[in-house]
C-alpha cells in the first residue's frame, strides 16, 4: 500500500469554483479507482487559489485480479461430430489465451455454447492512475470555461502545472502538452521557485514551509482568530459575514489580516452604504461597537506574510477613502429628490425585452397588490404605495454604484421621503428571501409584495415566454423565484392563493398586451410543485407523503404542507385504514375514466359531484348509507379544512372508512346497466373529492 497524490496548479481560480472542483475530482477520481478494481482508503482534498490536491492513503498497488468467463460459439459450431474442436473452437481458445482443453460447456435459454474462463491480473496502479487522472481532471466542470494557447483543454484558468505521484513514484501522463511531474510551487511571491516533492505526504510539509496553508478550513479559522484579535484591539467585534468569510479564505494561500481605519465623518452616511462598499468592492470586514454601532475601521486580508504591512495598509485605506468619497456623492444627490421622483426613470431601465421596462413592471405590480390586499386584509392604498415605489431605487445613483443595496436604499430614501413606516419596510422585504435560508419578510405587505413580484416574473418567463430553468442551467433564476413564492406561501397562514396571485399577475399582463396560453400554465403549475416537492423533502417528509399531497396540479402551499406534516406524523395502522379504503375508491374511480365515466383528474367539489347523483337510482342499502354519511361529514371536514385543522379533516375521513368498506364488499360498481354504473361512479367521485381534500392516499405506501 501507498499514498496517491495529484495535485492541479493553476493560474489564480475564483473563489466561488474551488470546494465545487475539489468535490467533483473527489467523487470522479473515488469512481474511477474503484471501477478500475483499485482499493483505496482514506481521501482528502485540499484547495486554494492556485491549486487543486487530491491525497489517498493506503492505494492498493495494482487492480485487483479477476477471472472473467467469455462465452464463444454454439457447441454444434464448436465440435464436430467426432467431438473434435473445430477451428472456430481453436481461435476462440487462442483469441482468449486458453488451451482448447478448458474450454467449457454451459447451459444458456439460447442453447449449449462453449465458454473459456480468463485470468487477467491486475494493472500496476502508477499505469492504472495514468489513465484515470487525466480523465478526472477533464470532467471538471465550471461556471465558465477557457482554452489557453494552441491548447483544445476546457478548464476554469490556465494549468501551469501537474503533480502526480503513487508513493515516490511518478504518475506519468501528458494532459494536453502538460507533463505531470514531481515538481511543485510554493506561495506566487513568497515563495516562487519550483521544488521537488520525492513522496505524497512531504508535499504538505514543503508547502507550509512555502507559505501556502493548503487546508481551507484552517485558512478559515485563521482568519477569523487573527480578525477577532485586531478588533478586540480596537475596542469593538468583527461583523462577520460568513459568505464574505469564505469568499476570502479562497482568494489567499497564506492569510495575515490588517487593521485599517477611516475618517469618522464618513459615519454620518447610511451603514449599510458603508458595510457594502467594504464587502462589495474591498473584500472588508466591517467592525461595530458592544451596541453594533459601526467603528471607523476595518478588517482586511492580506495574502503573504507582515512584510511591509503598514504599506499595504496605507494603501487599502485610501482606495477605501475613495470608495466611501463616490458613496457621499450619490447619496447625496439622490437625497436632492423624493423617492417617488426616480419611479419615472424606470421606463429607461428594460426588465426583459418582450415584457417590457421596470416602470411597465411596477404597473403591473400596481395592479398585484390592489388585488391582492383585500384577500389578505391589508389596506389597498398602503400595498399599491408600496408596489409603485419598489422598484425607484433601482434609478438611484447609489443602488446603480452598489446593486446590493437595491431595497435597502428604497427603504432609506422612502422614509426620508415622509412614507409610511410599512411601505418603507415592504420596499426592503419585497427582495427577500434572496437566498436560500435568508429570512423571510416579516411585515404582511411584504410578503404580499413579495410573493407578487417573483409571480409577476415567473409569470412572464414562464408563462408567457415559456422559458423554463434545466438542470444545468437557469440564468434568470426562476427557480430562485418559485423558491421564494413557495416559502412565502407554504409557512405564512393567512395569505392569497397561489393561483390567485398567478391569476391576477396573467391578467396584469394581458392588460398590457401579453398573453399566456394554456402551456405556460402548465409550466408554472410544473415549475411550483418541483419547489413545493423539494421544500418538504428538506423538512424531512416522506417521499409517498409528498407525492399524495402534490397530486393536484393546482395544489395550494400552506395546504400541502400542513396536510403533509401532518400524514407524515400519523401512526401507520392509522394511515393505512384510511389509505386503503381511498384506495380502493380511486381504484375504481381509475376504471371508469377508462370507459369514459367520470374524469378522475378534474378536481371538483364534493358537492358539485353529489349534486349529479341520482339518489332514485340506488339498488342497496350501502349505496344510500354512503351518500348520507358522507354527506354529513362533509360540513366539518370542509370547515376544518378552511380553518387549518388538519387532524379534524383525517378523524372525520376515519368516520365513515367502515361505510366505504361495506359499500364495496355490497355493490358492484361497474353494473350492466350504464346509468347505474354511471350513478355510483359519481358517488364514488363525491367520496375521492373528501379524501382529496388532504390528497390522494393511492399514491402512498402502507
Amino acid at each position: 500500500m501507498a499514498e496517491l497524490l495529484l495535485e492541479i496548479g493553476t493560474e489564480e481560480l475564483p473563489a466561488n469554483v474551488v470546494e465545487s472542483a475539489l468535490a467533483q475530482l473527489q467523487e470522479g477520481v473515488t469512481q474511477r479507482l474503484h471501477d478500475a478494481r483499485i482499493a483505496l482508503g482514506q481521501m482528502e482534498t485540499f484547495g486554494t487559489p492556485r491549486r487543486l490536491i487530491v491525497y489517498i492513503r493506503d492505494v492498493a498497488p495494482s487492480q485487483t485480479d479477476i477471472v472473467r468467463e467469455v462465452r464463444g460459439p454454439a457447441v454444434s459450431v464448436a465440435f464436430d461430430a467426432l467431438g473434435n474442436p473445430t477451428a472456430a473452437a481453436q481461435g476462440f481458445a487462442r483469441k482468449q489465451g486458453v488451451d482448447v482443453k478448458q474450454l467449457e460447456v454451459v447451459s444458456t435459454p439460447q442453447g449449449e455454447y462453449v465458454m473459456a474462463k480468463v485470468f487477467e491480473r491486475g494493472k500496476p496502479t502508477p499505469e492504472v492512475a495514468a489513465q484515470i487522472l487525466p480523465e478526472a481532471i477533464r470532467s471538471l466542470t465550471f461556471p465558465k470555461m477557457m482554452r489557453w494557447g494552441d491548447g483544445n483543454l476546457r478548464f476554469c484558468r490556465p494549468i501551469r502545472w501537474i503533480l502526480a505521484l503513487y508513493g515516490s513514484e511518478v504518475v506519468a501522463f501528458d494532459l494536453d502538452g502538460i507533463r505531470s511531474g514531481n515538481r511543485s510551487r510554493g506561495h506566487r511571491f513568497l515563495a516562487p521557485e519550483e521544488f521537488e516533492v520525492s513522496a505524497p505526504a512531504e508535499l504538505f510539509h514543503q508547502l507550509a514551509e512555502r507559505y501556502v496553508v493548503v487546508d481551507h478550513h484552517q485558512r478559515r479559522e485563521s482568519i477569523r482568530q487573527q480578525a477577532n484579535r485586531l478588533a478586540q484591539e480596537a475596542g469593538g467585534q468583527v461583523l462577520w459575514d460568513e459568505a464574505l468569510l469564505d469568499e476570502v479564505t479562497h482568494l489567499v494561500e497564506y492569510p495575515t489580516t490588517l487593521l485599517g481605519r477611516f475618517d469618522p465623518g464618513f459615519l454620518n452616511l447610511p451603514e449599510p452604504i458603508l458595510i457594502t462598499a467594504m464587502k462589495k468592492h474591498q473584500r472588508f470586514f466591517a467592525v461595530v461597537d458592544a451596541q453594533g454601532r459601526l467603528l471607523p475601521c476595518f478588517i482586511a486580508v492580506r495574502n503573504g506574510n507582515d512584510l511591509h504591512l503598514d504599506i499595504v495598509r496605507e494603501g487599502n485605506e485610501r482606495v477605501l477613502t475613495a470608495r466611501f468619497n463616490d458613496a457621499h456623492f450619490f447619496y447625496e444627490r439622490d437625497r436632492q429628490q423624493p423617492l417617488e421622483a426616480f419611479v419615472g426613470e424606470l421606463r429607461r431601465i428594460v426588465f426583459q425585452e418582450k415584457l417590457g421596462t421596470m416602470a411597465d413592471k411596477t404597473e403591473r405590480l400596481r395592479a398585484m397588490a390592489h388585488e391582492m390586499a383585500q384577500h389578505a386584509g391589508i389596506e389597498p392604498e398602503l400595498a399599491q404605495r408600496a408596489a409603485t415605489l419598489c422598484k425607484a431605487d433601482l434609478a438611484t445613483e447609489v443602488v446603480m454604484e452598489l446593486p446590493a443595496l437595491q431595497g435597502v436604499m428604497g427603504r432609506e430614501y422612502a422614509l426620508l421621503s415622509g412614507e409610511h413606516e410599512l411601505v418603507a419596510q415592504a420596499i426592503a422585504e419585497h427582495y427577500m428571501p434572496r437566498f436560500a435560508g435568508d429570512a423571510l419578510p416579516e411585515s404582511l405587505p411584504g410578503r404580499l409584495l413579495a410573493a407578487s413580484d417573483r409571480v409577476d416574473t415567473l409569470v412572464g418567463y414562464v408563462g408567457a415566454l415559456q422559458i423554463v430553468p434545466t438542470g444545468s442551467g437557469d440564468p434568470f433564476g426562476l427557480r430562485r423565484a418559485a423558491q421564494g413564492v413557495v416559502q412565502i406561501l407554504a409557512t405564512v397562514e393567512g395569505m392569497p392563493r397561489l393561483w390567485a396571485f398567478v391569476d391576477s399577475a396573467v391578467r396584469a399582463y394581458a392588460e398590457q398586451g401579453v398573453s399566456v396560453g394554456d402551456e405556460g400554465l402548465r409550466l408554472l403549475a410544473q415549475i411550483f410543485l418541483q419547489r413545493m416537492e423539494a421544500l418538504l423533502e428538506d423538512e424531512g417528509i416522506r417521499y409517498d407523503v409528498v407525492q399524495a399531497v402534490l397530486a393536484d396540479q393546482r395544489v395550494e402551499p400552506f395546504s400541502a404542507r400542513a396536510n403533509a406534516h401532518m400524514l407524515n406524523a400519523l401512526p401507520m395502522e392509522r394511515l393505512s385504514t384510511v389509505a386503503l379504503a381511498a384506495t380502493r375508491v380511486r381504484n375504481i374511480l381509475k376504471a371508469g375514466e377508462a370507459v369514459k365515466v367520470v374524469p378522475t383528474e378534474e378536481w371538483r367539489s364534493p358537492a358539485e359531484w353529489r349534486a349529479q347523483v341520482d339518489v332514485a337510482l340506488f339498488q342497496h342499502d350501502e349505496e344510500r348509507n354512503l351518500y348520507h354519511v358522507t354527506s354529513q361529514h362533509e360540513g366539518e371536514i370542509l370547515e376544518a379544512a378552511s380553518a387549518s385543522r388538519r387532524e379534524q379533516v383525517f378523524a372525520s375521513l376515519e368516520k365513515f372508512t367502515d361505510t366505504v368498506n361495506r359499500f364495496f364488499d355490497a355493490v358492484l360498481v361497474m353494473a350492466p346497466n350504464e346509468a347505474v354504473r354511471r350513478n355510483r361512479l359519481l358517488l364514488l367521485a363525491s367520496v375521492d373529492a373528501l379524501y382529496r381534500t388532504i390528497g390522494d392516499f393511492s399514491r402512498l405506501i402502507v
